[in-house]
């Protein structure tokens, strides 16, 4: 584990950009004010891109390297100040993904202890929350991921989607082409691109269609740790007017997404009034954020996700074709917010279990190729062959991860 360590140490600097050199300049669509920090050395992900900077805030954090994390924080808030969001990247701004830049400024307070960090971005993250609120709203009164993109974008970006899935069947060829293309932008907010969460009868790539467990969770932890954050520096009417936000947030998500059976949270398909018929990994974050204190139904869903080599996205679901954020990958993302789930609930075993299989994984596959990567293959302890793109080697949410990991105790 040391090497993989030393080896993070000694590349976070490779991952940092500069908007004032030329060259760095040239990957973004808008002038960016500071430094900040890429998922890739060298790879095909060099821009900034807004949810995998949270995990890799996780690792500058873990590694004392405040100032990096800090200067990564104020790209986000020079988005939100522009756009009233954090796109996507800094060069694909007309939609967001999952929405971790208040757990980002927390975790920073917490490791700076410093007020100054709360009142240098309070108000970029009441507004940000205020466009997932609204922006993002639906009739259940919870949010989901939406297409922001325009219409002339959707059809256009059609077919580099449809190839991207293999293909469409006869039925999702008769839907409209921009309906279709708004679908699919919309799993590119959520982060999750590709994966069968939103499968409906008609339509396996139905996002428009769901309130989704991920974000709603996130939301709820923004709401109680803006409440939080609004209280320590003397805003207390703020304060309560986000608690009962938060509040209200879990009473509907529990109220529409519990599977009865399982004690389960799932993706809740507004339209038809009914639950995801695929369990995902993305169910950890209510017990990672504290919607679910359920001990049993968390160890359920742990035991049908873990294999060998560790947490898949998806389980195992017949012969059929198989996505990115599917069985059997395993994505930092994923195991952060299970291991934080598992180590909330007292979990332990299987809390300290995961860490294991996700930190041996790295490190088996840093030792055959002296890089990490940005996915693993949770039967074989391989790195994962995408069914999407080529799998680039990343420092990014793997290091960040990793270093969290290597750090907690």
């Amino acid at each position: 584990m040391n090497n993989v360590h030393q080896y993070i140490l000694n590349s976070w600097d490779k991952t940092i950009r500069d908007p004032n050199n030329k060259e760095d300049s040239k990957l973004s669509n808008v002038k960016l004010p500071n430094k900040y920090t890429t998922p890739c050395i060298d790879e095909i992900f060099k821009n900034f891109y807004y949810w995998d900077t949270y995990f890799t805030n996780l690792g500058l954090l873990a590694d004392d390297r405040i100032e990096d994390a800090r200067n990564n924080l104020k790209i986000m808030d020079f988005f939100v100040r522009i756009y009233g969001f954090v796109p996507n990247a800094d060069h694909l701004i007309f939609g967001s993904q999952p929405p971790l830049f208040t757990r980002g400024v927390y975790d920073l307070y917490k490791k700076s202890n410093d007020k100054n960090d709360i009142l240098l971005f309070i108000d970029s993250l009441i507004r940000e929350q205020q466009f997932w609120e609204y922006d993002r709203s639906t009739p259940t009164g919870l949010s989901q991921f939406k297409c922001g993109w325009t219409n002339i974008a959707c059809k256009n970006s059609y077919n580099y989607f449809a190839n991207r899935v293999g293909g469409l069947n006869d039925i999702e060829k008769q839907i409209p082409i921009v309906e279709m293309g708004k679908h699919f932008y919309a799993f590119g907010e959520s982060g999750w691109d590709m994966n069968l969460r939103f499968r409906t009868p008609k339509n396996r790539f139905a996002a428009l269609e769901f309130n989704n467990i991920d974000l709603n969770s996130i939301l709820f932890d923004a709401e109680m740790k803006i409440s939080e954050m609004l209280s320590i520096i003397g805003r207390d009417t703020e304060s309560n007017e986000f608690l009962s936000k938060a509040n209200k947030r879990k009473e509907l998500m529990n109220k529409y997404m519990r599977d009865p059976e399982t004690g389960i949270l799932l993706d809740y398909n507004f339209v038809s009034n009914t639950l995801s018929s695929v369990e995902s990994a993305a169910s950890f974050c209510p017990f990672a954020f504290g919607i679910s204190n359920d001990k049993n139904a968390c160890l359920k869903l742990f035991n049908k996700l873990d294999n060998e080599y560790g947490l898949s996205c998806a389980p195992y679901h017949g012969e059929e074709a198989y996505m990115q954020w599917d069985y059997p990958h395993m994505w930092a993302s994923n195991a952060y917010f299970a291991f934080v789930a598992l180590e909330k609930l007292g979990l332990t075993k299987e809390a300290e279990l995961l860490k294991k299989q996700y930190m041996e994984v790295v490190a088996k596959n840093y030792q055959e190729t002296h890089k990490l990567w940005e996915k693993y293959n949770t039967i074989t302890g391989s790195v994962s062959k995408s069914e999407e793109y080529e799998t680039p080697a990343m420092m990014g949410w793997t290091a960040g991860v990793f270093e969290y990991f290597y750090h907690h105790n």
